[in-house]
């Protein structure tokens, strides 16, 4: 150790040195394969008389020397070279998916639904490791940055528990998600987020994974969920289309006429899908719904003549063709700007 003025003020040799890895004194011992050791260095206050920053210089070298063919000994690590960080594997679940176009895990229904992404990052590690990391998560487009927390599964029955790998060792897992089932604690709720955005662990060496959130997806299955109800407040068509929209966190004004002024043409999955069933002799938005993406329509049927007996606000999934041969004049397909902006992020 060296005071402030690099004076050396105390030296240990390494085999007294105690290692935290490995709960003891080993001597520091190495084998080809790499070796991990953290040392306690302890330090009386009173060889630090002087106010400044001390040092600390490790010596370490390789006595493995039958293994080179002119029998020396060299030096572990070149003078002031940085020591190899930890190495973490991060991946989103389930199992690695690079989650591209993934709308999130979902729990909940209709206003209570959520989409959350459960990311994960695996160490192989000697001994237990800290109980948590931190995950850095950043929006490609925008460079809006997330922190969130990753927790160390000690559990050995769960599925992310610690596993043997050998020589000791043991592959560990942090991961967002605090409990085994799809409920309780998450760290990074979706529903409102957009994106591609890129994860890796802050600080330390670790792969960076890209994740795509598909907010088309997300439209339809949040439309889906409420097929069959009845809104506590009867809305009509424009109010329900907004409702939806606005709870994944994308805007809509009220109003059919608005809703279709304020989008543009789009043909994907999760796009409003207008109708004109008035007598008027030109082309007029009356009634406005959510395409699945397939042969779909889920609206409220506030102005559909053959639910006029049924209650007229409940939300329903129809036949797009039967509504086509029903309502013979053109339909039309819109979306807002933002939601077709995010088709190429």
């Amino acid at each position: 150790m060296y005071d402030l003025d690099l004076m050396r003020v105390q030296s240990r040799t390494v085999p007294v040195l105690q290692c935290v890895v490995h709960e003891g004194c080993d001597g520091l011992t190495a084998n080809p394969n790499g070796e991990i050791h953290g040392v306690i260095i302890p330090v009386p206050v009173s060889l630090m008389e002087k106010a400044g920053t001390y040092r600390f210089v490790l010596h370490f070298y390789d006595d493995y020397a039958d293994s080179y063919r002119n029998h020396q000994v060299k030096a572990a690590l070149e003078v002031n070279a940085p020591a190899e960080p930890l190495i973490f594997e991060v991946s989103t679940d389930p199992s690695g998916d690079s989650q591209e176009g993934h709308p999130g895990h979902q729990t909940g229904q209709r206003d209570t639904t959520k989409f959350y992404v459960v990311i994960k990052a695996t160490l192989i590690w000697r001994g237990e490791p800290s109980k948590t990391i931190g995950f850095m998560l950043k929006r490609t487009k925008t460079g809006e940055v997330k922190r969130k927390t990753g927790y160390l599964v000690t559990d050995p029955n769960d599925p992310d528990g610690p596993k043997d790998v050998g020589g000791g060792l043991k592959r560990w897992t942090f991961r967002t998600h605090k409990v085994l089932a799809d409920r309780g604690v998450t760290d990074w709720i979706i529903t409102k987020e957009k994106g591609r955005w890129e994860i890796r662990v802050e600080g330390h060496k670790s792969n960076t994974v890209k994740f795509k959130i598909n907010k088309r997806a997300q439209i339809v299955s949040v439309a889906n969920s409420w097929v069959g109800a009845i809104p506590s407040d009867q809305e009509l068509c424009d109010k329900f289309v907004a409702r939806v929209y606005n709870h994944v966190g994308i805007s809509l004004p009220l109003g059919v006429g608005k809703q279709y002024s304020s989008t543009e043409f789009d043909i994907g999955a999760g796009c409003l899908i207008f109708y004109d069933w008035t007598d008027e002799p030109e082309w007029e938005p009356a009634h406005v719904g959510i395409w699945d993406g397939g042969s779909s329509v889920i609206d409220t049927n506030c102005k559909l003549k053959e639910h006029e007996e049924d209650n007229p606000y409940r939300v329903m999934k129809h036949d797009q063709q039967k509504l086509e041969d029903k309502y013979p004049n053109e339909s039309r397909k819109r979306a807002p700007k933002e939601l077709k902006d995010l088709d190429g992020e």
